[in-house]
């Protein structure tokens, strides 16, 4: 029995998809399916009914599910032990950020990481809330900037309530008085893949139209709105100095919790304990 097939095992059970699965664990699907094939043939069990649907659990899936995840826990907490007896730690940590960097104040979280341990790099990788979620949960971030709450599977650090405001082209402001009509007809340039932005957009503005451009950058949505293409929602840190050409309106305003998360799976892992360290000093 070999730790992959462990992984295999637990990915797809989680996705219940041999696809979304292999590309959670950078295999191929037939390289997912043999091991799953291994593994039943070891223990001479059927983990899983196949379907068109996808893949779900036996019942003896489901009994060994909670002994696989746990295994698999115990391994990481040893590699991690071992990686923290006395020796510095090396490696790269890559931050999901979901506003500007400075907004973010990442400059004094990179300085303040440096000083901690010169020998750990840091990249920032700009995305959308919804994506740095998805990205930390499947290992493609260590960590990241994220409006609202997340899932019982990440860790939660609250950095601030931040206000979010409405811009949209001067021009359109000038042809018409009545805001609210104004910002119902007109369309809106959304942040895409169900980030808060645009839940908020729907419950205050139901009606709304959603223009087919869209971007997770809030200097290219200014952009976008400065060459009329659209309304849109914004931190407002980003009006300070608005584009010639663009208008804030307050009259959709409102505020999103800011937080830090990592994934839980992860606590025990010396990186990421030094990260949320100097995450929780910083804000």
């Amino acid at each position: 029995m070999e730790f992959y097939h462990l992984k295999s095992f637990v990915t797809v059970a989680k996705t219940q998809n041999l696809t979304k699965a292999a590309k959670q664990l950078y295999t191929t699907p037939p390289a997912v399916s043999a091991h799953i094939k291994a593994l039943e043939q070891e223990l001479d069990v059927i983990l899983f009914e196949r379907s068109s649907k996808g893949m779900r659990l036996t019942a003896q899936g489901v009994a060994l599910q909670e002994k696989t995840e746990a295994t698999l826990n115990s391994a990481n907490e040893f590699l991690a032990c071992a990686t923290h007896l006395d020796l510095p730690q090396t490696g790269k940590l890559t931050i999901g950020i979901n506003l500007s960097a400075r907004v973010l104040r990442c400059d004094e979280l990179l300085k303040q990481m440096h000083s901690a341990n010169s020998l750990v790099s840091l990249e920032l990788s700009p995305s959308s809330s919804s994506e740095i979620l998805n990205h930390i949960d499947t290992g493609l971030l260590d960590g990241g900037y994220v409006f609202g709450l997340s899932g019982e599977e990440f860790e939660s650090v609250f950095i601030a309530n931040r206000k979010i405001t409405t811009v949209l082209p001067k021009a359109w402001s000038d042809e018409q008085s009545d805001e609210l009509s104004l910002l119902m007809q007109k369309p809106w340039i959304s942040v895409g893949n169900n980030c808060p932005f645009d839940i908020a957009l729907h419950e205050r503005l139901p009606m709304a139209k959603i223009s087919h451009i869209s971007s997770f950058d809030e200097l290219t949505r200014l952009d976008l709105v400065a060459r009329n293409h659209g309304v849109s929602f914004v931190d407002e840190s980003e009006v300070e100095n608005l584009p010639e050409g663009v208008n804030r309106t307050q009259l959709l305003d409102f505020e999103l919790p800011l937080y830090f998360v990592v994934s839980k799976n992860r606590l025990n892992e010396p990186l990421i304990k030094g990260l949320l360290s100097e995450v929780e000093k910083l804000y």
